[in-house]
């Protein structure tokens, strides 16, 4: 527990190092969830960033939201892990059936999300694609490019930290 605590403390710290939360409308991000969704011919791709309590949409296509609780979310489940998180049916997954947008609108049913992972090992979001039907699994090469796509999502968010002397020690 004391890990976990630890965790979310440095990576709430991150995401303000960053400065990304300063102004949540970024148009030099629309182009990384315009590409996810393309890629997987879906109706939704986010890109979002954990902060405390909250998730935060910094880029979205196809659903009107800037931020959420965070319980309420697939994204929480995407970071610290080794692979990608790929839900084909919420439905069915004990984990996700209840979440409010299984349930309720948009009635999501499958998510796909690829970790936002700083320099440092951090996590502090994802890249995410999401769709209102249940999929087959996603293919190696669109599994490959959301994890590429969330590498320069990421870079782009430390790029901007760094001009805007958010990073700095």
């Amino acid at each position: 527990m004391f890990w976990k605590m630890l965790r979310e403390r440095n990576r709430s710290r991150a995401v303000q190092r960053t400065g990304a939360l300063d102004n949540l409308a970024e148009p030099s991000f629309d182009s990384f969830v315009h590409k996810a969704a393309s890629a997987f011919d879906a109706p939704i791709s986010l890109l979002t960033l954990l902060h405390d309590d909250t998730l935060w949409v910094k880029a979205s296509t196809g659903l009107d939201m800037q931020c959420a609780p965070r319980e309420d979310g697939f994204c929480t489940h995407a970071v610290d892990r080794r692979e990608l998180l790929e839900v084909c049916d919420a439905r069915a997954d004990p984990l996700f059936v209840k979440l409010l947008i299984v349930t309720g609108e948009p009635h999501i049913r499958y998510y796909i999300g690829a970790p936002l992972t700083l320099m440092d090992g951090t996590d502090i979001g994802a890249l995410c694609v999401l769709d209102t039907q249940q999929r087959e699994p996603a293919s190696r090469d669109q599994k490959a490019y959301l994890t590429g796509l969330a590498r320069q999502a990421t870079q782009a968010l430390e790029r901007n930290a760094h001009i805007k002397g958010s990073l700095a020690a």
